[in-house]
């Protein structure tokens, strides 16, 4: 789980980064640094609620 955590933080610091340097959020790599994101938030969140349960 925190190995997880620390790719999320991971990703949001290069997607940030990433952002900052260009206006166009169609540029490819800032599209596939946002999905990556998504898929780990997804899983984190899944393994959440598997702990709850």
């Amino acid at each position: 789980m925190k190995k997880l955590e620390s790719e999320i933080r991971s990703l949001q610091r290069q997607l940030y980064a990433l952002g900052r340097e260009t206006n166009q959020y169609s540029s490819g790599e800032i599209l596939k640094l946002s999905k990556r994101l998504d898929e780990k938030i997804i899983l984190h969140q899944k393994m959440q609620l598997s702990k709850k349960e």
